[in-house]
């Protein structure tokens, strides 16, 4: 990304980007390949002369040029097509601050950039490392009326987004702790019933039946925390990356009522899924990954509703709505929809509320009847901050459960 701070410093002395060096080249993903299948690397040309605007919009990297006031003045395509909703925490953020305000208040230039590491929580988490260096330009390439001495200070900056490295080592962190602790009880089981039938019940047939069977439960438990770890691990990489598919909500509805007949074959529940008449309801969003937070929520509700029906002699009752949020309802201010599972299952005491979304958390009345994996719903808060929304669960024991899912509608996103 340093190569960058010097091909803007080349367009502004004047220079054709005709001869820019190989090293700039090996900044995006697609060097990869060109490497692999021998190709020449592509060079960059800008034509002399241009504002510093237009000059910025042909660099493929995310760039931005601050005044003497430590506002971005000029910001290029690519930073807003990466960094769109977090931009102006970027620039607030005190580490980068800090490196304006020393290049800003230090007469003396230095050949090589400062640099910043800026950790962001809000909207989401994300780590930006920034490169700057401040250079005087004429006023006239920054769009301003000439003025004495015809130079104006500013300070460029090259972005690089390296949220996906630093959450794939945490995530192999996470795993080691997690994953080995969760499956070290299913491989227990798994090894203590083999010596037993090797020992024991070797010449047992229906101890060998119970057992086997036992064996597959298990097996299949394990098989799907792997499983799911995968899916939350490719989430969260993804979390960072706001998707762009455009998702019609009707549609979404309708394919989840098709996936779902086969759930309830043989239970004694009912889903009802009511598929909105507003053609209207559209949200920017990855269509597998909002279904899969559907199909989790329904699984939940059918799973942990027939294990404790709060009345045997009746059918569980799962409702499945799509809407456009109320105003005053507590939801942002922005237009959005409301995806809710409804069921009327036995409700979750309120103090295991606010820690259902953590990896491998489970209510301890429903842990020891219902073998799940305790990811389900930490998948779903991930899909959801990724699509810039919010989770809710609501529920009274006795009366049942309702997780409620905010996004913005997909005219609203700016």
């Amino acid at each position: 990304m340093q190569v960058w701070l010097a091909v803007v410093y080349g367009v502004v002395a004047g220079s054709v980007l005709s001869s820019v060096p190989f090293a700039f080249s090996r900044l995006f993903s697609s060097s990869a390949r060109g490497d692999a299948l021998g190709e020449t690397p592509r060079r960059v040309e800008v034509p002399y002369g241009l504002p510093l605007e237009e000059v910025m919009a042909c660099l493929p990297a995310a760039t931005l040029a601050l005044n003497d006031s430590r506002l971005p003045c000029v910001i290029s395509p690519e930073a807003h097509r990466q960094f769109r909703d977090c931009i102006g925490s970027i620039v607030r953020h005190p580490a980068f601050q800090n490196r304006v305000e020393y290049l800003l208040s230090n007469d003396e230039s230095s050949s090589a950039p400062e640099e910043a590491v800026v950790v962001l929580d809000i909207p989401r988490y994300r780590v930006i490392r920034a490169w700057l260096r401040k250079k005087a330009v004429p006023a006239t390439l920054m769009g301003e009326a000439p003025r004495k001495g015809g130079m104006t200070t500013v300070v460029f900056v090259a972005l690089h987004d390296e949220t996906e490295a630093v959450m794939a080592e945490r995530q192999h962190t996470d795993f080691v702790a997690f994953a080995s602790h969760e499956l070290r009880t299913p491989l227990a089981a798994l090894l203590g019933f083999i010596e037993t039938l090797q020992g024991p019940a070797a010449d047992d047939p229906v101890a060998q039946r119970e057992f086997l069977e036992i064996m597959h439960t298990q097996a299949r438990r394990m098989q799907r925390l792997l499983d799911s770890l995968l899916y939350l691990s490719r989430v969260q990489m993804q979390e960072h990356l706001r998707p762009t598919e455009v998702v019609d909500v009707a549609a979404l509805l309708s394919h989840l009522k098709r996936e779902t007949v086969g759930l309830l074959a043989g239970k004694e529940a009912a889903l009802t899924v009511e598929i909105p008449k507003d053609k209207t309801l559209r949200v920017e969003g990855d269509e597998a990954q909002l279904f899969q937070v559907l199909m989790n929520l329904v699984e939940n509700a059918l799973k942990y509703g027939l294990a404790a029906k709060v009345k045997p002699e009746g059918r569980l009752s799962i409702t499945v709505r799509g809407e456009r949020a109320p105003p005053d309802a507590g939801w942002p201010a922005t237009p959005g929809v409301v995806l809710s599972v409804a069921d009327t299952g036995p409700g979750i005491p309120a103090r295991h509320l606010s820690r259902l979304t953590e990896r491998f958390y489970r209510v301890a009345k429903t842990a020891a009847s219902v073998q799940g994996s305790g990811l389900g719903l930490a998948i779903v808060q991930h899909v959801v901050t990724r699509h810039g929304g919010r989770f809710v669960v609501r529920s009274v024991v006795g009366q049942g459960t309702e997780c409620c899912v905010w996004l913005p509608l997909a005219d609203a996103v700016s």
